[in-house]
């Protein structure tokens, strides 16, 4: 394991590689600990009907790759540093930055493999990629990289990018897309502002147009914006008209335009999460923004922004899935082996129940998940957003839920070591950290409660009684 850091020579007559372990495959990745892999790498069962070997072949070769990258990673989240252009250029080089950005860029995504600028995990095509590749992309993602990088890498990105990939109709969408799954250029969401967050009708950025009609002029101010620090493009949510969310526009600010640069500024915010997370504040002093920058249509903005915030929630919610059981791993590892008063953890009954209880409530959100990944794979997506967005906020609440409960049982069973950011209890530690992040991005728990019954009232039959 350590043999090229350590081997300093050799014995004459000896190989160098003689005492070098042989390189672990893709397949030896898998945990044989319970319940530490979801359904589709478990030995002797079933396999459910969406998933086949393209997808077991695609989570293995993620998994492959991270495992490479993972002391790079660590090194950033542990030095207090940004994530550097280079590493999110070897990222994009793998494929796995449009892998986390989804369908919407996979047609940009297919041409640069053909090219041989990118390759893709387990040998997929960008063609074939479908949203059950995503949902797996997205749990890898946070099972293996921790969180300050993985959202310096990803938390501003995939929450914007799809949306300048769907809703901007300009010619030079293509390039952006290929510069930013590439690494080359980064994006981040522009929507929270000091006094309006989880109500977006709210916002109070307001973009005027000029005099000569060329430029929206914005001013206002954005809060707490991941991967703002370092982001080139901006998807930003601006009042072009009247209050409420009839007066919400969607506009992409580019921040390599020279013009558009002068009425930008970005400064760091120190939150819970690390410094690599690159979380910011975003300044608009009159930024001019090119009207053919609009994404949408003016006053038209807020349905882009809800449709975008569906696959968002979404996305946070596979992410979730991920962590947490990389946690259950680690808790079911440390109460094997950890001993307290002469027994090991797990010979306690009081220790089995906290991990039973861990074990079902993550069971139960993986089949919730999947039901409905299943539903916005294959539902008409004319109706998808009215139709799940409901649906879409409950799995978000119950996934923070869930998260919370599995979160609080480790730092229990792990103990001091859960507030250690080093050695075995590493992960929990971070987590422990950062997991209300969850619970507040994207929609806070209680917003997500309220919106899910007040969007099924919509469709509650008016005869219905007891």
């Amino acid at each position: 394991k350590y043999h090229d850091r350590l081997c300093v020579g050799v014995l004459e007559g000896s190989s160098y590689n003689d005492l070098k372990l042989p390189e672990e495959t893709a397949e030896h990745l898998i945990s044989l600990v319970p319940y530490a892999e979801i359904p589709l790498l478990r030995d002797n069962w079933a396999v459910s009907p969406w998933w086949t070997d393209s997808h077991k072949y695609f989570l293995l070769g993620v998994r492959k790759t991270l495992t490479d990258m993972l002391p790079e990673f660590f090194e950033i989240e542990n030095g207090g540093k940004y994530v550097s252009s280079e590493l999110a250029q070897k990222v994009g080089a793998t494929g796995m930055l449009a892998c986390l950005n989804g369908i919407a860029c996979m047609g940009v995504a297919q041409k640069l493999k053909d090219e041989g600028k990118i390759t893709f995990p387990g040998g997929l095509e960008p063609k074939d990629f479908d949203l059950w590749h995503e949902y797996l992309m997205n749990q890898e993602f946070a099972r293996a990289v921790p969180v300050g990088v993985r959202n310096g890498l990803s938390g501003g990105m995939a929450i914007s990018m799809p949306a300048i990939a769907q809703f901007w109709q300009h010619p030079r969408k293509d390039s952006v897309v290929e510069q930013i799954i590439l690494g080359q250029k980064r994006s981040c969401l522009a929507i929270s502002e000091p006094h309006a967050g989880s109500d977006v009708a709210k916002i109070v950025t307001v973009a005027k147009k000029s005099k000569c009609g060329k430029y929206y002029i914005v001013n206002g101010i954005k809060k707490w914006i991941t991967a703002g620090m370092n982001a080139d493009f901006f998807s930003v949510a601006v009042r072009t008209g009247g209050e409420g969310a009839g007066g919400i526009s969607f506009l992409l600010v580019d921040k390599n335009d020279p013009k558009t640069a002068e009425g930008i500024d970005v400064k760091h915010i120190k939150t819970s999460d690390a410094k690599a997370a690159a979380t910011a504040w975003v300044y608009f002093d009159d930024c001019y923004v090119p009207v053919e920058n609009l994404m949408g249509e003016e006053n038209a903005g807020f349905k882009l922004i809800m449709a975008n915030f569906n696959h968002e929630r979404w996305l946070i919610c596979a992410g979730v899935m991920g962590g947490i059981r990389m946690i259950l791993k680690d808790c079911f590892l440390w109460c094997q082996q950890r001993k307290v008063f002469g027994k090991k953890l797990i010979s306690q009954p009081v220790i089995r129940f906290k991990l039973g209880r861990m074990i079902g409530a993550i069971e139960a959100l993986e089949g919730y998940m999947e039901s409905l990944t299943f539903q916005m794979a294959n539902m008409d997506h004319s109706i998808s957003n009215m139709m799940l967005g409901g649906p879409t906020a409950i799995l978000k609440y119950q996934t923070t839920r869930t998260m919370t409960l599995v979160v609080d049982e480790a730092v229990q069973l792990f103990g001091g070591r859960a507030l250690t950011a080093s050695g075995m209890g590493k992960n929990v530690e971070i987590i422990q950290r950062t997991y209300k992040f969850a619970s507040i991005l994207g929609g806070s728990e209680e917003i997500m409660a309220d919106l899910g019954v007040r969007q099924a009232l919509l469709f509650f039959p008016p005869n219905a009684k007891l």
